[in-house]
């Protein structure tokens, strides 16, 4: 069973990537496209179904990690080694959180964060662009066609995404709805610290080459 298991945790992770990806683009195409019937059935079922396939994923990670979970430290590993799976795999189930089906496909991109010299900027790269897309596609989903709301289109979700991230706030979009204030608050929260990183890496970057020009002039003058 064990071996059965590891050879399970060994191969899953591109299948997991696809499947998140996935995840994203269905809801989003039900978000933009807006189709009804039985289209929007069909979206939802397939929806569904790769949701639970990260479901069972966790299930099989708690069968994996057998006896340990029965100690208070074995558990706090787990749940150190396994958060993301935990969250991609509870979170996206509540039409509030849905903005959060974007861990399933960070939790795609999981075995590539784990080098200390990576990861920050693979966490980055991956987080941001998706977390932006992912915001405004939930914060349309809650503003459109709500009496005074100013988000009605994806060009509106997106121009308010990216101002609030950057910090900018011009005010002339935001949510009206309480489903949309939250997602504003979690934009906030996740969004300003992947961005602050962003520029962080940046300036470490352009530090980076200094230093090696500086090296370079040094040891040619000597």
């Amino acid at each position: 069973m064990k071996r059965a298991l590891n050879s399970y945790f060994d191969k899953i992770e591109p299948v997991l990537l696809v499947l998140g990806f996935s995840f994203l683009a269905v809801y989003a195409y039900q978000v933009l496209a807006q189709p009804a019937g039985t289209a929007y059935d069909a979206l939802s079922i397939i929806q569904a179904l790769i949701y639970a396939f990260f479901v069972l994923d966790l299930i099989l990670r708690l069968i994996g990690a057998g006896k340990d979970l029965l100690t208070l430290a074995g558990f706090m590993r787990f749940v150190k080694r396994n958060w993301l799976a935990i969250a991609a795999a509870i979170l996206p189930a509540f039409r509030a959180f849905r903005v959060f089906g974007v861990l399933l496909v960070i939790r795609g991109f999981a075995p590539f964060f784990r080098t200390r010299a990576s990861k920050v900027g693979l966490v980055v790269a991956v987080s941001l662009p998706l977390t932006l897309f992912t915001a405004a596609v939930a914060a349309l989903e809650a503003e459109r066609g709500v009496a005074g709301s100013n988000i009605n289109t994806f060009g509106d979700a997106i121009w308010w995404s990216i101002a609030s991230v950057t910090t900018v706030g011009y005010g002339d979009k935001f949510p009206i709805t309480p489903d949309g204030r939250f997602i504003a608050s979690l934009l906030m929260v996740v969004g300003i610290a992947l961005f602050s990183a962003l520029t962080a890496l940046m300036a470490a970057w352009v530090m980076g080459e200094r230093r090696l020009e500086l090296e370079r002039e040094r040891q040619n003058n000597e």
